[in-house]
């Protein structure tokens, strides 16, 4: 292996171990912001038919052509919308424009006196209901939606195969961190109902017709998404992330009463369980930084607005903090004022460590930067953000490792999730003949590898 690769690749996962570990890294870790489809432009293929087709070849050869303007300590262009996934089933809740974004409305799949259904029985609601109404080959039969389900699953099974391979590929050849610790997702439940059920104008009217049903209808998605968060293993770097949504666009009053407690309380239990939170910050929390700063030592917080000065005076003792450069300025920008303010965000957010560049959102295509400007910013921050004090303490009282001080105990308050639709094996086989006692590991083996590679739906995606 070439040593060259090999020192840049444990740079680059140096980098970001130090800071998630309270450390002051040699440098400040970069992060690129740069979509899948953009660099499929960059790549010079046709956005549109390329997304009903992705192959490995083609795909090793757009990600080969981004490391032209990818500058990043981390490299990965593994997920992206799926179309083919969503023409099998027809569904309605994404739409590929002539240009070939894909578009997520607002959509309204629940009736406002269905609460009821959704806090007795989330999972089956979300299957039953949900599901069926965003797609229209779902509601055909139940043979129909059976057949549909499985088609859109292997679609989407077969392009992120496609996609990570290719990712892996590029890792490997040009030193970028590979493996790594295990992650996961949930969500906020505030944010699911909005999103995927009801559509935000809806919740709005709920909120103040019936709040206690959307209160009693969040406390019920809890178990699952608490469930959800928990990843197959974790170690000293597992992350939960969170992308946050319709906090920013609530009052004050309906903030603290319907959107954190549920979300403050999946970050404590993501601590509970040994794991820190990556929370994207969607639109301008300055006037939460107070609940923020709450939450256990070490979350990786991306910032999409607000002021940096307070955010790092608030938090950057505590928290990691990131983001807040313009993606709109690199397209609209000179290049020295693309410089200063880079700088400007690295005077505020670089001292004494617990920082991350990031930017305010993903750049989706080539029309949204400069690349010219992109290249300088990134190489700036590369360049020119060496801690003298690299190896030493970040500053602040909190320890990153051994943060469980700060963790507030919520798991205890949940039952465990237990599906009613993915049985344990010994329940599941109950009633089906079992031919001799010698193959029941062999098939419990079997049961528990299928279950995991198609549950039944837990989220209405």
């Amino acid at each position: 292996m070439d040593k060259y690769i090999e020192a840049l690749r444990q740079e680059r996962d140096q980098v970001s171990k130090d800071v998630r570990r309270g450390i002051i890294p040699k440098r400040v870790p970069v992060r690129d912001s740069l979509s899948l489809e953009l660099l499929i432009e960059y790549a010079g293929k046709d956005l549109l038919t390329t997304q009903y087709h992705y192959n490995y070849e083609e795909c090793v050869e757009i990600m080969e052509k981004a490391q032209e303007i990818v500058r990043g300590d981390n490299f990965g262009a593994a997920f992206a919308r799926n179309p083919v996934a969503a023409m099998l089933i027809k569904g309605k809740t994404n739409y590929m424009s002539k240009s070939g974004f894909i578009q997520h409305p607002e959509t309204c799949v629940m009736e406002e006196d269905e609460y009821d259904e959704l806090i007795a029985d989330p999972e089956t609601f979300i299957g039953e209901k949900i599901i069926p109404r965003k797609a229209g080959m779902y509601s055909v039969s139940p043979m129909t939606f059976a057949v549909s389900y499985l088609r859109n699953y292997l679609a989407n099974l077969d392009q992120n195969t496609v996609l990570t391979s290719a990712s892996r590929y590029i890792q490997e050849k040009y030193g970028y961190p590979m493996g790594g610790s295990t992650g996961s997702m949930t969500g906020v439940p505030f944010d699911e109902i909005a999103d995927q059920y009801r559509g935000f104008r809806n919740i709005t009217i709920d909120m103040k017709r019936q709040p206690q049903k959307v209160l009693d209808a969040m406390e019920a998605l809890m178990p699952k998404n608490i469930a959800i968060q928990m990843p197959a293993k974790i170690d000293e770097f597992t992350t939960s992330s969170i992308m946050t949504h319709m906090g920013v666009f609530l009052n004050t009053k309906d903030f603290e009463k319907f959107y954190w407690p549920n979300f403050a309380k999946l970050c404590h239990i993501a601590g509970e369980r040994g794991m820190h939170m990556y929370i994207f910050c969607e639109g301008d929390w300055t006037r939460f930084l107070d609940h923020l700063y709450d939450l256990p030592a070490g979350c990786q917080f991306a910032f999409e607005y607000g002021d940096p000065q307070k955010v790092k005076d608030k938090l950057g003792k505590k928290h990691i903090v990131g983001g807040f450069y313009p993606v709109t300025l690199l397209r609209n920008g000179t290049k020295q004022e693309c410089l200063d303010k880079a700088k400007e965000l690295i005077d505020i957010l670089a001292p004494g460590g617990n920082f991350m560049w990031s930017y305010d959102k993903q750049a989706l295509s080539l029309a949204d930067i400069n690349i010219d400007n992109y290249i300088a910013v990134q190489e700036y921050v590369l360049n020119n953000t060496n801690y003298a004090n690299a190896g030493q303490k970040a500053s602040g009282e909190f320890d990153f490792v051994n943060f469980q001080d700060t963790v507030k105990h919520y798991l205890k308050d949940y039952p465990e999730f237990k599906s009613k639709h993915d049985l344990p094996f010994e329940e599941f086989i109950q009633d089906y003949p079992v031919p001799a006692e010698r193959v029941i590991p062999y098939m419990r083996e079997a049961y528990e590898k299928y279950v995991s590679l198609v549950p039944y739906p837990k989220f209405g995606m």
